[in-house]
């Protein structure tokens, strides 16, 4: 996960070593196939199949069938694969205090290195991507899917810090505010959105499961200040006002309420079962710029950076329901865990997943591999380090 600081290639090219890696020990190990098998018939995996079932009734009225069928397909083998990383985790458990301790070492390394670009210190950018960015302009753009994977990393990274304790808990704990300076520097207003509602979420948790209500809540309204200082370092100065937005535009920029309304217009066509997945950008005037704006300003230049209209235009109302219902169930299930354990593993659990749904609110295709890929695999790794009791 790092690793994109680098871009996708990287990240992507070692979470496959990781998979052939666990393939490996899948036709090795009697156990990791065991634990596999026993958790594909569990409740939660048959309520995560219902999506599919759902999805796959969408693909014969999409825009694009084998495209939809190719792109939906694709995440349920990503969850597969997520799983089998799990059960090889979950059976090899003496192994990974490796992981935990190399998470957070390539974390803090490539936040530090990417700060330090952002500031201007040269060179790094090009080494890190391999292409030249000297005498570019800033490399904001070059951090900005790192300063969104840098959000759902902070959980996993402060939770394997305080599996290790000693000074490897200060290591995971120090990882947060260098994380914090990447979304600022990069102006990632999505990211800041994520780590609000991770925030307020493990504050809100810890309040009603440790009964210490005011240190808490003194640490959300912390985190809110601190967010709302980065969110309005973030605002774009200066912006023409453009007509037909329908939330102030210090809040979410005209051209992205353009988007989220194109999209709605698309769910009401289709309501039912919508467009087909990964074909918004392809329908009808899509393309077409948005008007005040710059021409490069489409409609949906290629996600509407929303993934609940993203889902909702796209597969309809029998394509989002169990989604809610899936990702409800599982929250769910995690908060009675936590509530009846204590398990931080939990809790880490679920603030991730409060910060990867709440930053995906805002940027990034829900279908885009290495989004999906940062999501699952850390959940993955938090899973495999819980409790045998949880």
């Amino acid at each position: 996960m790092p690793l994109r600081a680098s871009g996708v290639a990287p990240e992507q090219a070692t979470m496959g070593l990781a998979l052939l890696g666990a393939l490996v020990l899948l036709f090795r190990s009697v156990d990791v196939r065991t634990v596999l098998a026993r958790t594909l018939v569990k409740t939660q995996a048959k309520v995560i199949t219902t999506v599919f079932l759902a999805w796959a009734i969408t693909v014969f009225f999409s825009f694009d069938p084998l495209g939809s069928l190719e792109i939906g397909g694709r995440t349920g083998v990503f969850i597969l694969a997520a799983t089998m990383i799990w059960a090889t985790l979950s059976t090899y458990k003496n192994e990974q205090k490796l992981l935990w301790k190399a998470l957070i070492v390539a974390a803090l390394t490539m936040a530090l290195l990417a700060t330090l670009s952002l500031f201007g210190v040269p060179m790094i950018a090009s080494i890190l991507t391999a292409q030249n960015h000297e005498g570019a302009a800033p490399t904001t753009n070059v951090f900005k899917a790192f300063g969104a994977t840098v959000v759902c990393l902070i959980p996993a990274v402060a939770w394997a810090g305080r599996k290790l304790d000693g000074s490897w808990r200060w290591a995971g704990y120090a990882f947060a505010p260098l994380a914090l300076a990447v979304m600022v520097l990069t102006l990632n207003r999505s990211a800041l959105a994520g780590f609000l509602a991770m925030a307020v979420t493990g504050a809100l948790l810890l309040a009603f499961a440790k009964r210490r209500h005011v240190k808490m809540l003194l640490g959300a309204g912390i985190a809110a200040v601190l967010g709302i200082i980065a969110w309005v370092r973030t605002k774009k100065l200066g912006a023409l006002p453009i007509e037909g937005t329908y939330l102030p535009t210090w809040l979410v920029d005209p051209h992205r309420q353009h988007i989220w309304k194109f999209s709605f217009e698309r769910f009401l066509e289709h309501p039912w079962l919508g467009n087909g997945i990964d074909q918004l950008n392809r329908l009808p005037g899509a393309k077409m710029p948005v008007p005040g704006l710059a021409q490069s300003a489409a409609l949906v230049p290629s996600h509407p950076h929303n993934w609940g209209l993203e889902i909702l235009a796209e597969t309809g109302l029998v394509g989002f329901v169990p989604v809610l219902v899936a990702l409800g169930f599982v929250a769910w299930c995690l908060l009675k865990s936590y509530l009846a354990n204590d398990d931080e593993a939990d809790l880490a659990l679920l603030v991730l997943m409060a910060g990867f749904w709440g930053s995906a609110l805002f940027n990034f295709s829900i279908w885009a591999a290495w989004w999906q890929l940062t999501f699952l695999i850390l959940f993955a790794i938090l899973s495999a380090g819980r409790s045998e009791h949880a």
